[in-house]
C-alpha cells in the first residue's frame, strides 16, 4: 500500500536511506525531505516501510528529491507503484513536468524512469560526492494537443 509518511516511519526510512545511499548524515537528509517535500510517500507492506519517494513542488514543475526501495523488495513493483502514485499526485496539482537526477551508473533506476516516460535531457558532470556524473531526466506531464 502506498500512503503518506507518518512520524512512526522515521526509523524505517533511515534504514532504507542508509542502505541505498550510504549518506554521511541520513537523519539530516530525512529532515530535508520532511521540510521541503510536497509529498513524502511510503510503500507499506504488512506495517513495514519498504520504500519511499520524496517530491518537492517548484513553480509549475515538481522534483523527485529522493527515491529508494529496500534491496529485498527491488524488482517487485514497489518502486513502480511509488513512482505511479507520485506522478498522479503531481498531475492532480497541475504540474507540467517532473525532474530528477540519477547516477550515470544506476541503469536499473534509469530503466524504471524511462519506462515511466522520463527522458535524459542533460548530464551533470561530477554531481555526486564521489565525482560520478548524474543524468538530469524530465517527464513531461502536459497532454499533447
Amino acid at each position: 500500500m502506498i500512503r503518506r509518511y507518518t512520524p512512526k516511519d522515521f526509523r524505517d526510512i533511515l534504514k532504507i536511506e542508509k542502505e541505498a545511499f550510504s549518506p554521511q548524515n541520513p537523519a539530516y537528509d530525512l529532515f530535508v525531505y520532511l521540510s521541503h517535500s510536497t509529498d513524502l510517500l511510503v510503500a507499506d507492506i504488512g506495517g513495514n516501510v519498504v520504500g519511499y519517494i520524496a517530491v518537492m513542488d517548484m513553480n509549475d514543475s515538481s522534483k523527485i528529491i529522493s527515491f529508494a526501495v529496500k534491496k529485498e523488495f527491488r524488482g517487485h513493483r514497489v518502486g513502480s507503484m511509488l513512482m505511479d502514485t507520485a506522478i498522479q499526485k503531481c498531475k492532480e496539482r497541475g504540474k507540467k513536468s517532473i525532474i530528477l537526477e540519477v547516477r550515470a551508473s544506476n541503469e536499473r533506476a534509469q530503466k524504471l524512469y524511462k519506462k515511466k516516460g522520463f527522458k535524459v535531457i542533460d548530464v551533470i558532470p561530477g554531481y555526486y560526492r564521489d565525482g560520478e556524473d548524474a543524468y538530469l531526466m524530465v517527464l513531461d506531464l502536459q497532454p499533447i494537443q
